[in-house]
């Protein structure tokens, strides 16, 4: 049998069609979650206020084990992750505070699609860890 995997598509088309095993496509998708969740967390901005926070974006970009065929890379509690990601436009509002209305503003942010190139990135290297898992699975 061979096999060749051009991109992530085919990849992912692929495993459907091969004699694999579930924990086998699983441990496969494990370790390109791995390649690509490193990736992201290179690109991730540092806190410079304080980097060892546990809401520092970097401290907080998880990857959940694959199940149905599916790994998730994540921000966990970084709560304001997609703020840096997509940006912000400035805004006001009125608010409550100390029992009186009191006008707040904010600024814009300017987009850091972080998560995006470090995806984009990685996305070649994912495919090769997760063919070269297949291959050990399938003894090719």
């Amino acid at each position: 049998m061979h096999l060749e995997m051009q991109g992530l598509e085919a990849l992912l088309q692929n495993l459907t069609n091969l004699p694999l095993e579930e924990a086998d496509e699983n441990k496969a998708l494990n370790a390109a979650a791995k390649v690509v969740k490193e990736a992201v967390i290179e690109e991730a901005p540092q806190d410079k206020r304080n980097s060892s926070s546990k809401s520092s974006i970097k401290n907080n970009i998880k990857a959940t084990r694959a199940k149905d065929g599916e790994a998730k890379i994540h921000t966990g509690g970084a709560y304001h992750a997609h703020i840096i990601e997509g940006g912000r436009s400035a805004g006001r509002k009125y608010a409550l505070k100390n029992g009186k209305r009191q006008l707040v503003t904010w600024g814009p942010i300017a987009p850091n699609p972080f998560f995006t190139r470090g995806f984009e990135s990685s996305k070649g290297r994912a495919v090769d860890v997760m063919s070269d898992e297949i291959r050990k699975a399938l003894n090719l």
